[in-house]
């Protein structure tokens, strides 16, 4: 006899089933998830790896690589620091992150090199600056070294004798020579920027303020542009051990003095890190590049010509960052080979600070001292100190302006107006500074270190001497690579 509830049993059947269908699913899909939730986890740890390591990279190379910063120093009385300035310094500084040691490489502001790549032109490193301000130098100088330029920074003169002043002075060796030029350079710089200073008495050691450290790194008539970058590479070595010795109050009065008057990439707060860590840091080697050349006129200007461009950015990358196994790029060889062409001097040369042949020895660039240099033009003779000299011979006052002035090279300006004299030696700085608005009390009161050691301070004007007069020192300051006597060169920025 058949079932009597066939429907009853049917649907018993197909819940039954149903169930070990769920069941069978359920055991099927259980390490599908987990297998899914495995790769998921897999995924998030290996981009935490990645993550972990990429810091682990940063903090290494941030920390063991190198800074490199372009350093640019302009002419500039109108505060102008961008395109139109005239760079009178250019200057590469190497920080090595890990030993806190800098290497400084002053570039010549005459050097003969590729200003832009987009017209191909070649001419005085330092016109890429006028023409295009740090955006378009900082690019000169990659593509002609082959370097990577971190950040910039730009100065006038005033932040650096603003900078000295906080600092308490610098105490610096002056040479006769030298002597015999100083004090104009130095009335030159107190009617440009503004700040009083006086002037020396005496060759040997001084201890220089703000104003005569400046005129001091500025000088250039008693002998070459070489010579005057290992100045104000001198100057700069000195200002750095003074920074090093001095509490963080003083370098957070350094950097609010001074950093509003410079444009720069680095940030306010990096700088006072910096400021803070100041000890850890110190000046090792320096050097002029390029490291061999030649110098030459190109039209009507004189240059100084890299031999080769090739050879001598192969010893920059060992003097910069110790690379001794380097090579220079297609980039590199293409605008030696131009300038090789273009000049004639296509044969790598002597390094003038060491005297080795570069490019074939490995050398990796001089040291602090300065190498061969050409023979100093002759200086006037100064029989007495410049304290006591005649208001005769007075020292004139420029009222040309920066491109006025170079292009009435070795000219003499004969309306200015003499300043009086006092026994002192003190000057104050001018009433109406150049390219400015502001005045000066009559009873300008001068600062900086060593201002109050100057005998009466109650002098209004320069004394007069013998050395060359405000017109001839902005001659030689507006007109690089001309040498003391010469024929004058094409007019036009940076010649």
């Amino acid at each position: 006899m058949g079932n009597p509830y066939p429907k009853n049993r049917n649907a018993a059947e197909r819940r039954s089933q149903q169930n070990r269908m769920r069941q069978d699913r359920s055991a099927y899909e259980r390490p599908h998830k987990k297998r899914r939730k495995k790769k998921e986890m897999g995924k998030i740890l290996f981009l935490v790896v990645i993550l972990v390591a990429g810091l682990s990279l940063y903090h290494h190379f941030r920390d063991n690589g190198y800074w490199t910063i372009a350093v640019f120093g302009v002419d500039s009385r109108d505060g102008n620091l961008g395109k139109g300035a005239l760079s009178d310094v250019e200057m590469l500084a190497s920080i090595n992150k890990k030993t806190g040691e800098i290497r400084l490489v002053s570039v010549f502001r005459d050097s003969y090199l590729r200003i832009s790549n987009e017209e191909e032109k070649y001419d005085k490193i330092n016109e890429a600056y006028f023409l295009g301000g740090h955006e378009q130098a900082v690019q000169a100088l990659e593509n002609n070294l082959n370097i990577r330029i971190d950040d910039y920074a730009t100065f006038n003169w005033k932040a650096v004798v603003d900078a000295i002043n906080v600092l308490g002075g610098v105490d610096i060796e002056i040479t006769d020579k030298e002597f015999a030029y100083i004090n104009s350079f130095i009335t030159e710089t107190v009617n440009s920027t503004g700040v009083g200073s006086y002037q020396l008495e005496h060759s040997g050691m001084n201890h220089l303020d703000g104003v005569q450290a400046v005129a001091y790194a500025r000088l250039r008539l008693m002998d070459t542009d070489f010579n005057r970058t290992e100045r104000q590479r001198k100057v700069l070595g000195q200002a750095m051990e003074k920074a090093k010795s001095s509490g963080f109050k003083t370098l957070k009065t350094l950097v609010g003095a001074v950093y509003p008057q410079i444009s720069t990439s680095i940030g306010v707060n990096d700088v006072l890190t910096l400021a803070k860590g100041a000890k850890k840091y110190y000046i090792g080697q320096t050097s002029g590049f390029p490291f061999s050349h030649q110098e030459t006129k190109i039209g009507k200007k004189s240059c100084v010509i890299p031999t080769t461009l090739e050879s001598n950015v192969v010893q920059l990358h060992a003097f910069l960052f110790d690379d001794t196994s380097y090579a220079a790029p297609q980039s590199v060889q293409e605008i030696s080979s131009y300038i090789a062409q273009k000049t004639g001097l296509g044969d790598p040369g002597k390094d003038t600070e060491s005297g080795k042949n570069i490019g074939a020895e490995g050398n990796s660039g001089g040291g602090q001292t300065g190498g061969k240099s050409e023979q100093p033009a002759a200086a006037p003779v100064q029989t007495e100190p410049a304290v006591e000299e005649s208001s005769a011979a007075g020292i004139e006052e420029s009222s040309e302006s920066a491109e006025e002035t170079m292009e009435a090279t070795g000219n003499t300006e004969t309306g200015s107006q003499e300043e009086p004299e006092t026994p002192s030696g003190v000057i104050s700085a001018p009433q109406d500074r150049p390219g400015s608005s502001e005045s000066t009390a009559p009873d300008h009161e001068m600062t900086g270190p060593g201002t109050s050691n100057a005998p009466g301070n109650s002098s209004n004007g320069p004394v007069s001497s013998n050395a060359p007069t405000a017109a001839e020192t902005n001659a030689a300051l507006e007109a690089p690579g001309q040498n003391a006597v010469g024929q004058p060169e094409e007019a036009g920025p940076g010649v």
